[in-house]
């Protein structure tokens, strides 16, 4: 497996950005800037997208041993932590242009429920199968709580979890027994 695999987060960051500027640019004709952290400029026609990181958490799943073989010989490895990151999205374009936006969001994620990756990503992000991103709408409060953890404007804005697997870097080696000799000896009495 891919010894980079701890950039996992990055690599899913960056394809929900690619994915979304592809949907954007087919869906309204026009290139749509994907950021990966607010700034003012962002609201200026024709808009832009930000997609923050603002959770994890632990999932359940099967997070057995994994086992591999190599060049070397045949190994286990640890465990993988099985994990949920929570992702805003947030649309930024003058009123009610921002909304086409969030539509685009929305769609987008909708109908493509497993993450696109490419490359490198291939390695890190789908080693054990495309991530799911799942929809999580995002109530006034929360929304409200989030731009201001996250020092923004309050915007349209959707949350997404996407769930993916940090692999191990523990190995153990298999050690197979290659010959086994059985002495038998009588034994009197």
């Amino acid at each position: 497996m891919h010894e980079q695999q701890f950039r996992v987060m990055k690599h899913i960051t960056l394809a929900l950005g690619r994915t979304l500027e592809a949907s954007a640019a087919e869906a309204l004709g026009a290139k749509v800037r994907v950021a990966f952290e607010y700034s003012p400029d962002l609201k200026k026609a024709p808009g832009a997208f930000t997609v923050l990181h603002c959770g994890l958490s632990r999932r359940g799943g099967n997070a057995d041993r994994e086992y591999e073989r190599t060049p070397e010989g045949e190994r286990f490895r640890a465990p993988p932590a099985l994990f949920r990151a929570r992702y805003v999205v947030s649309c930024w374009a003058p009123a009610p242009d921002d909304q086409e936006l969030l539509g685009v969001a929305l769609r987008t994620f909708h109908d493509r429920g497993e993450l696109e990756v490419q490359g490198e990503e291939e390695e890190t992000v789908a080693y054990r199968g495309r991530p799911s991103v799942e929809l999580e709408a995002l109530g006034f409060e929360e929304h409200k709580k989030v731009a201001e953890a996250l020092a923004i404007p309050l915007a349209p804005s959707i949350a997404y979890w996407v769930d993916f697997v940090i692999q191990s870097a523990r190995v153990t080696p298999i050690k197979r027994v290659k010959e086994r000799v059985m002495d038998f000896k009588k034994i009197d009495g």
